[in-house]
């Protein structure tokens, strides 16, 4: 099971938790577990992708209540997904690295 925290500030919507079942395979990270909700389940779901490894830093993201990189973050077990805190929240995981915002 994966719970996701959704919102979209432009649009006023409050924050709520979407829970999606994935079919998770061995050695799976966070990032491909998004991209099977994206194309398979919503592609309304919002979530940052560029480098695959860890270099960008634009993956970033709560799982499971701690800060990590969905790229390079393995998936074992249920997991918790949240935008990161401290900044901005563009939509669903996607947050602004320029706009720091009070928690």
């Amino acid at each position: 099971m994966v719970k996701i925290l959704r919102s979209n500030p432009k649009k006023g919507e409050n924050p709520r938790y979407v829970e999606y079942e994935v079919p998770v395979e061995e050695g799976a990270s966070v990032l491909n577990v998004l991209s099977y909700i994206y194309e398979n389940i919503d592609s309304g779901l919002a979530y940052y992708c560029s480098c695959r490894i860890g270099k960008c830093k634009g993956c970033i993201m709560m799982i499971n209540g701690k800060v990590g990189y969905a790229c390079t973050t393995p998936v074992r077990g249920d997991v918790t997904l949240e935008p990161a805190r401290g900044f901005e929240v563009i939509k669903d995981l996607v947050v602004n690295l320029e706009k720091k915002v009070e928690v």
